[in-house]
């Protein structure tokens, strides 16, 4: 197969080139965009199926492209990049953020010019029309219900705009910022726009004494919806980094309302007000968490024009709980600012951000440790270098030689090297995501740096007593005498090797978690660490783990110490009413009438597979 373009002009152009490479499967049979196109998309992200173009959508004339970046593979076909070329495009990145001199005589020179040489597709290129002003709705005739737009959920608020490449500029007329914020639909021509107080958009509105000028471009060329979605550093334009990653300027024209530079290669484009005044409640909806969020209030974005092209596709995709596309989209985009790190701190050789952590919850970071309170050093200089880990509830540092992408191998350094009088640095009452409903309040919450490096000097000498961890034998018979004396325990499992015990417990009271963990800590002879799940979860599965880790736990409320040992308990079950005073997240579950719908329908789509039902 020829090699994928770097470029390509247009969605249309980009789902050709997928179907040419079995990459993409249209869809004949009609399917309904409430629910029908979630489930359907839920089975193919378990998979690594396809994206899938549905040709037919229940009332509605204009097709809807689903799973667009399903797979790591589709993200570096998006540019023409398999995944370690997108490594070397975080080091470009990071040698433009901080240039190395030349070295290496003539080689050097030339090296440091190919480098520079793509510099010259950062600036946009300016055109006077685009395929997307072919059909134009104005003023009372702006009906936004006339899109496609999914629903995704069976407890959300109402359809929901999820792939927008919301255009904004702030009122001293700097560069543009574009960023990807879901919309709620709650008129003709309104849509609530939800983005958090540290997101571009939302600083660019706060520059502003009245309504700002809006453009938002739904279905880009894939290099552009790329960029809006990466964490770029904040001195890097979106449209420049797509430039570096396509090799191409981004072509835009200026928007007949908005006055914003908007992508050429847009299906179809919004332009209108959002006034910090005009506050509407949104949600709840199902969130990348795996959970319906809150309802939060936020502005309203009034479209005053749409245009489209004649023969629009529109764009679409859901979150929910890993995988889905986010999840996989983070997956593979880590890699790009993983050099960024290393130039900062080239003590790192490895960082993972689990997909199954709602990919920035937890990290793993692998190391050359130097000295003793190394890995201390890095977990502040992680937590404190790029605003991405601004929210990163659990960092866990290993020494260089532990495959951080192997939960046998990382929770294995865990048991042999961490103790909890020594190695778990808790931080309370710091930034934490405000849809982490785990935190005690929104916005602030607790941090766990949990250090499983091999100590030395300083470190040895740090505690009076170790306790070696307990062998197989030991550990079985704490097990069975857990099990007898705490008959909320549902289930044990052990992983000898990791000195470690998932207990899954059946709830029903506040406190009863926490009486639990001290007790099992009491108990000699205990695993180095314990876990304590809900019995909804399977103790077996690594992904259920740090699941419910990521979503249901604080460490600063959450976290049980062994001062006399060195265990510790981990706290992630649900909490009760008395143990927060924060609305807890319903976890997302299709209904059972959509789940019969499409597993009837399935053969019928001509998809891989045989389509069996996930949940």
């Amino acid at each position: 197969m020829a090699p994928s373009p770097k470029h390509f002009k247009d969605l249309s152009t980009f789902c050709d080139f997928l179907e040419s490479c079995g990459e993409l499967v249209r869809i004949k049979e009609e399917v309904n965009p409430h629910l029908e196109m979630t489930e359907i998309s839920t089975r193919l992200l378990a998979t690594g199926g396809p994206a899938v173009l549905y040709e037919k959508v229940r009332g509605y004339s204009m097709p809807v492209l689903n799973n667009l970046f399903g797979t790591e593979r589709r993200v570096g076909l998006a540019i023409g990049a398999d995944l370690e070329q997108l490594e070397a495009l975080g080091e470009l990145l990071s040698y433009l953020r901080q240039p190395d001199p030349p070295s290496g005589g003539v080689g050097g020179l030339v090296g440091t010019a190919r480098k520079m040489s793509r510099v010259r597709h950062m600036p946009t290129r300016t055109k006077r029309s685009a395929p997307w002003q072919q059909q134009v709705q104005e003023g009372e005739q702006v009906d936004l219900t006339q899109l496609p737009i999914q629903s995704c959920w069976p407890g959300d608020a109402a359809p929901l705009v999820t792939w927008p490449v919301v255009i904004t500029r702030g009122a001293d007329e700097g560069p543009v910022n574009l960023g990807i914020y879901r919309m709620q639909l709650i008129g003709k021509n309104r849509l609530i726009m939800r983005w958090l107080k540290h997101r571009g958009g939302a600083q660019h509105s706060r520059s502003f004494s009245k309504p700002m000028s809006v453009a938002v471009a739904i279905g880009c060329d894939p290099g552009t919806i790329l960029a809006a979605v990466t964490p770029v550093p904040d001195t890097l334009s979106e449209y420049a980094f797509a430039g570096l990653m396509t090799e191409k300027s981004v072509t835009v024209v200026k928007g007949e309302v908005s006055g914003l530079p908007i992508p050429t290669s847009a299906e179809i484009v919004l332009e209108g007000t959002v006034d910090l005044n005009d506050l509407a409640d949104e949600g709840p909806y199902g969130d990348h968490t795996g959970y319906y969020n809150e309802i939060e209030r936020f502005p309203v974005f009034t479209v005053k024009r749409v245009s489209m092209r004649r023969n629009a596709i529109y764009l679409s995709t859901h979150t929910g709980r890993p995988p889905d596309e986010p999840s996989v989209l983070a997956l593979a985009l880590n890699r790009v600012f993983v050099p960024l790190l290393k130039k900062q701190f080239p003590e790192i050789t490895a960082f993972h951000l689990p997909a199954e952590a709602c990919s920035y919850r937890v990290a793993v970071i692998a190391m050359e440790k130097k000295y003793a309170g190394h890995a201390f050093r890095v977990m502040t200089g992680v937590w404190g270098f790029l605003r991405q880990f601004l929210y990163t509830k659990y960092l866990i540092v290993v020494d260089q030689d532990v495959d951080c992408h192997s939960w046998d191998a990382v929770m294995a350094a865990v048991g042999q090297h961490a103790d909890a009088r020594r190695d778990l640095q808790v931080l309370t009452n710091t930034p934490i995501d405000y849809l982490d409903f785990a935190s005690p309040v929104a916005g602030l919450g607790g941090k766990l740096g949990l250090d499983a490096t091999t100590k030395s000097g300083p470190e040895l000498l740090a505690l009076e007593n170790h306790t070696p961890r307990p062998d197989a034998d030991l550990m079985h018979r704490w097990s069975e005498q857990a099990k007898q004396q705490h008959p909320i325990i549902q289930s044990i499992h052990l992983r000898t090797a990791c000195g470690m015990a998932v207990v899954a417990i059946h709830k029903t009271e506040a406190g009863q978690s926490a009486q639990v963990a001290e007790q099992l800590l009491a108990m000699d002879a205990g695993p180095r660490q314990i876990w304590l799940v809900d019995d909804d979860v399977d103790p077996t599965c690594w992904d259920d783990l740090w699941w419910v880790v990521s979503t249901r736990s604080d460490a600063g409320r959450d976290l049980f110490l062994d001062q006399t040992h060195g265990a510790f308990v981990v706290d992630a079950t649900h909490k009760q009413p008395g143990e927060t005073k924060r609305e807890w997240g319903r976890v997302l579950t299709m209904d059972q009438a959509t789940i019969d719908r499409v597993t009837e329908k399935w053969p019928r789509l001509g998809l891989p597979g045989d389509g069996h039902p996930i949940w």
